[in-house]
Parts: structure tokens; sequence; C-alpha cells
């Protein structure tokens, strides 16, 4: 499944027009994919916009009256000035359709619950303010007065389609059918209120998603597919070396989270090197994990033989972790994932990037990735995020709600997570999840899906029954979660 913001979904529209496609065409195949849920009703009442949301709908009208339904099209304001597609449906529907100008007739209790349904195609996901004068009139008697159906196109009248909150009026729905692509806001489950059950329906075309910017929703299913099965002769080596330079005497469990990430998420061999005071604790925390005194510098030698490195976690932002950071980026020659104070230490030498031949994985935060990249109040994150990934090489994870996945080219938001996480230290649990991935042998890009995907996952199911979820619990459930997701069981 795709998913867009509005400035993505029109970019898409844009370039499907760009290579060969007309409006008509469009239109044609949007109006078909909606039929299948609409033709089950007999009497059918369609408030269609100025727009192409609202040709959809007058494209849909004559192909249920061409099935003998009784179809009616309600419409506001001169349709002279309507968009080309949609007058050119417009005409057609004069000779064959009842049309109600609302601007003329009345439309009242009565008229309205005449229609098993009604479709909402006024604006789909063009709306960018609340519905005013009559488009808020006919909203606010429909929501009051009506007691059929209303199923949206791409979106219902009134909802932002990019955050998925209401503007001061809205349509509700007990359906929407997103045309091509679930919209952006739809991921903010407090939508659903609006949208009733939300149906994607892609266009009978050759879609070209990612080239025309769109982005991918990495799912359960997804997840299924990419996650390997051990293997019965498997033994620690084959499941990756690890190295976690994270911790510092002011911030000892970070360390222990991001170890008990990667050894729940499958890792063979995790060696933990930070201070004194943190080797310490982890005979008592974690004793499948080995220990490593950190000293300065680091040397390249002392980097060599692990399958993937991690730093950052709980590291501090004293002089020494600078030092520290520079001479692991410098010398590293793993793949290599960079997390919290790490970022924080980066963002005052991007360039430090640059001469860095290994994979490398970024796992910020908003407040961290607008420090390391900043971008005006109210951009787009998906298209910050892929100019980022692209100028740096790297594949970034954003986290945040449905956290933004790309290496500059796929892009991809993650299924799984949930508001019960916002906890300190979690973060700490994903970046060591994403190490044991890459430690296991999958590509950087699948590591930090599936890595990102799983960690959701389990917050997901720990979530049911909890109002907060503890990143320790998490972790220890991450097997539970791997499980299922490996034998395909309904959980």
């Amino acid at each position: 499944m795709y998913v867009g913001s509005q400035n993505q979904l029109k970019a898409y529209d844009a370039y499907l027009i760009e290579h060969g496609y007309t409006i008509e065409q469009l239109i044609d195949y949007a109006s078909d994919a909606l039929l299948k849920h609409i033709s089950s009703y007999q009497h059918i009442g369609i408030l269609v916009g100025p727009g192409n949301n609202g040709a959809d709908g007058l494209s849909l009208g004559l192909k249920l009256d061409e099935t003998g339904k009784d179809v009616c099209i309600y419409y506001i304001g001169d349709y002279s000035r309507f968009s080309q597609g949609n007058r050119y449906y417009f005409n057609q529907c004069l000779d064959q359709l009842r049309m109600i100008n609302l601007d003329e007739t009345f439309i009242d209790e009565k008229e309205l619950n005449r229609h098993d349904v009604i479709v909402d195609a006024f604006f789909g996901f063009g709306l960018n303010s609340a519905p005013r004068g009559l488009y808020k009139s006919v909203i606010d008697l429909i929501n009051l007065s009506y007691r059929g159906d209303v199923i949206a196109v791409d979106c219902p009248t009134g909802l932002n389609c990019n955050t998925g909150t209401p503007y001061s009026t809205v349509l509700f729905a007990q359906k929407t059918i997103a045309l091509s692509a679930l919209k952006e806001g739809f991921l903010n489950p407090e939508s659903q209120v609006f949208t009733g059950d939300v149906v994607v329906e892609e266009l009978a075309i050759d879609n070209p998603f990612m080239e025309a910017g769109l982005y991918a929703l990495f799912d359960k299913q997804d997840a299924q597919s990419m996650i390997k099965q051990r293997r019965y002769d498997g033994y620690k080596n084959m499941y990756g070396i690890d190295l976690l330079i994270c911790g510092s005497h002011q911030y000892r469990g970070a360390p222990i989270l991001s170890a008990k990430g990667a050894l729940y998420s499958g890792a063979g061999i995790i060696k933990v090197m930070s201070d004194e005071k943190v080797i310490d604790l982890l005979p008592l925390s974690l004793p499948e994990c080995i220990g490593i005194s950190r000293y300065k510098p680091i040397t390249k030698e002392e980097l060599q033989g692990y399958d993937a490195i991690l730093i950052g976690c709980g590291l501090s932002l004293e002089k020494e972790s600078y030092l520290l950071t520079s001479d692991v980026l410098v010398n590293a020659n793993s793949p290599l994932v960079i997390d919290a104070d790490a970022l924080t230490i980066l963002s005052t030498n991007m360039s430090l990037l640059k001469d860095i031949s290994v994979p490398v994985i970024l796992t910020p935060h908003i407040g961290e990735f607008k420090r390391m990249w900043p971008y005006e109040e109210g951009a787009d994150l998906m298209e910050e995020a892929t100019a980022f990934a692209k100028a740096y090489d790297v594949i970034l994870v954003l986290k945040g709600p449905h956290t933004i996945i790309t290496d500059g080219t796929e892009h991809y938001r993650i299924a799984s997570g949930n508001k019960a996480m916002a906890v300190g230290g979690m973060g700490d649990t994903l970046a060591g999840m994403i190490t044991s991935f890459l430690g296991q042998g999958y590509a950087p890009l699948s590591a930090a899906l599936l890595g990102t995907y799983i960690h959701g996952f389990t917050g997901d199911i720990l979530a049911r029954k909890r109002y907060t979820v503890m990143p320790e619990l998490l972790a220890e459930q991450i097997p539970c979660a791997m499980y299922i997701l490996s034998q395909k069981i309904e959980e």
C-alpha cells in the first residue's frame, strides 16, 4: 500500500498526465474503482464539487445510471467555472441525470432521506480550509438529519488529509474510498471517527508510485515476508558479532536497553564498549553480553571483526564523547548505526558523513533531525527526510508516529507503534534492534525497516493491556513478537 500527502498526491496526478494519461482516462478509472462500492445501493445521491473529485462523482453517476440505478446529482455554483474534466462529464449528466443546483433549490431532510447512500465527491483531498457557505449548510444538514450511509471519495469534506484532524465543519462518513493511495492523515487513528472504514483502491494502470513521489506503508505482511527463519544448524557467530559503543557514567541505563534490544532481536554476540561503571553492571543485567572498557582514542584495529556497530545511546555530550564519535566515524569498517548523543555531536560537523565508506543508518527524533537538517515550519517531512538521505548517502530512520524511513530513493512509513511507547529509553531499544538485524546480514534498508516495524509491533501487542509500555518489557517480548511474525500467526 502507498501513502501520500496532499502535495505528493497532486504531484502523482501531474506525473500521470505528463506520462500520457488524459484527465478523462484517470476519471474513468477512478469511477470504475468507486462503482463496486456503490452498486449495491438503489437510490443514490452524489454531492459533486467543482474539481476533479466532483468529476469522479459525475462519471460514477453516469455508470450507475446505465445499470438502472436512481441517481441524483447535487452541485453548488456556476458549473461553467468548474474544472475542464468536471465540465466534460457535467455536460453528459445534464442530458441523462437528475441535476439539482443547491444555489437554486433548497434540499431538505425529506429529499435527503429518499437516498440509500450519499456519495461525498465535493473536494476530496483538495480542500485546505473549513467548508463555508452552502457547503457548510449541506454538511451540517447531512450530519444532523440523514439516516442512510455516507461514502466519501478520497477524503471526507472538511477533514485535513495531511493531519487527519477536522476543520470546524466535517462530513462524517461510514466509509472512505481512497483512490490510488492512502491519504497521509488517515495514519492518524483519530481520523477514523470521520472516515469510517477506509478502503484503498488503486487505479487500473501501471502505477508509478515511487517514481511520482508517493511512499510505501511497511506493514505486517511486509515484515512477515522479510523476516528470516533461524537455521537448524545455526550458531552464534552466524547471527552477528555486534559492537555497542554506548553509555557513560551519567547514563548507565541506555546501553543496557540497547543491548537488550539487540540480544532479544536475535544477535549472536554482543560486546558493549563503555564506561567502567556500565561494564560493572553488565554481568548483573545482561550476563549474555561482553563488556569492553572504553579507552581513547579508538583505533581502526579496535573496530575490526564486527558485523555491525552502534554508537550514541547514553554517550553524553562531554568533550571525550566528541572525540570518540569522530574516531568511530572515521575508522569504522562495519555498517554503522548512529543514535542519540552521537547524532547531536554529528550535527556540529556533518562533513564527517562525507568520508564514511560503510553503510550508515541514522535514527533521530524530530529535534535531533532539525539540528542536522534545519527546515521551515510546516515543511513536508517525507520530502525533507528524502532530501537529507540523498544529500548524505545514508539511511534515515526519522522517529515519530508512523516512523519515516528512506535511503533517498525508496521511501516508507511504518504501520506499527503507538502513543503508549512514548517513554524514555524506547529509542535506545530500537537502535539495538536495528544493529542486531544489520549484524545478522540483512541489507541496511531492510534492517531499518524490519527493526522499526517489529519494535512498534511488539509495543502494539503490549499496549492492548497497558497505558504505557516500558522499554525493558518491550525488549523481553521481542522474541514472542518475532515468532508471531515468522510463523504468520494471527495474534
